[in-house]
């Protein structure tokens, strides 16, 4: 059995190296390896290089599909591809899912396609009906089901590079690009497979419903999303504070609350404008938001984000700041007792 071994740029590593120094990774994006045994692939890895493997996923057999293993800022991915020993209903199944890994992006869009007219689904339309019928199809077909999870999952993260990640599409992208893109994420957020977090935590930050498809996973979501506060990209810094603290909110205990706290101190001092807006404004959902006072205040008077423009209350005279604004907006609703907006 083949495995696939892809290296992606992601984050940072979360604790201090204890461990003899590591070969360093700089400025890897996505490559991709095939490696006949999976096992030994992580045993070099992990016992002979050094490196952590912060989670596993398994398929429903509890087989390993997907290990990510940290390396200084990239995370190098494991999956096995798709159950080749389970049978289909044809021979036509496998090879859809083996041109959806093509690196042709054309080509990977038609696999898709190809692959919801296979299942039912309509191509032609953005149907809120697409995930339903791709989920009929799986639990009718229990034996085709892998294949299929694991071929969206797969195609969802390489999209991600490309859609998000690397942020530069190919020559000639165009709507019908960013309809695939937007199908795909419905149909991955659609699944009822935690194998899919990693993906759709990847898609965070392009679309409502990859945000739905990761907090629905609760708990088994929240450390995959935490690792995203290290991600060098602050737009996803700025979501995954957002979606930590909902996740956080859900279990309602004190450590929880705690934690929020924490994360938010620590996005205030975020070097980009956007993260310290969005802590910012989490502040104001707080039931003890008026322990933040002193640091809004401080925010209020000198954040040093600024845009051309002005500010209607003129307070920064005719330069705009963003994080200032925000700062003032909540020292005011703590002031005048007013609930913050959802």
């Amino acid at each position: 059995m083949n495995y696939i071994l892809a290296v992606a740029l992601m984050m940072p590593s979360l604790h201090a190296q204890t461990k003899a120094p590591r070969p360093h990774v700089p400025g890897l994006a996505h490559v991709a390896f095939r490696a006949s045994d999976l096992d030994r692939t992580e045993l070099f890895y992990e016992s002979l290089l050094g490196y952590e493997e912060p989670f596993a996923l398994n398929d429903s057999n509890g087989k390993p599909t997907i290990a990510f293993v940290k390396i200084t800022v990239a995370l190098v991915l494991i999956s096995t591809p798709y159950a080749q020993q389970a049978k289909s209903l044809d021979g036509k199944l496998p090879d859809i899912v083996h041109r959806m890994e093509n690196g042709d992006l054309a080509t990977r869009e038609a696999a898709f396609d190809e692959l919801m007219d296979y299942m039912g689904a309509d191509k032609t339309t953005h149907v809120a009906g697409t995930p339903d019928l791709v989920n009929k199809f799986i639990v009718g077909h229990p034996e085709d089901a892998d294949r299929v999870k694991l071929g969206l999952v797969h195609l969802l993260i390489r999209e991600n590079y490309l859609f998000v990640e690397d942020r530069n599409p190919p020559a000639g992208y165009d709507e019908g690009d960013s309809e695939h893109y937007s199908q795909l994420v419905e149909v991955v957020s659609s699944l009822d497979d935690e194998r899919t977090i990693p993906a759709l935590v990847g898609a965070m930050t392009t679309d409502g419903m990859a945000e739905r498809g990761v907090l629905k996973y609760g708990d088994r979501a929240l450390e995959p999303v935490l690792e995203q506060l290290k991600n060098p990209n602050e737009l996803v810094r700025a979501t995954a504070l957002s979606m930590s603290i909902t996740l956080l909110e859900a279990r309602s205990d004190m450590a929880s609350r705690m934690r929020i706290r924490e994360l938010i101190r620590s996005s205030l001092m975020d070097p980009a404008s956007v993260v310290r807006g969005h802590a910012v404004k989490e502040i104001d959902c707080l039931s003890d938001r008026q322990n933040f006072v002193p640091i809004l205040e401080k925010l209020a008077k000198a954040d040093p984000e600024n845009y051309p423009g002005k500010e209607d209350d003129g307070v920064d005279g005719d330069k705009f700041f963003p994080v200032r604004v925000d700062a003032r907006r909540v020292l005011r609703d703590i002031q005048n007792n007013k609930a913050c907006a959802p």
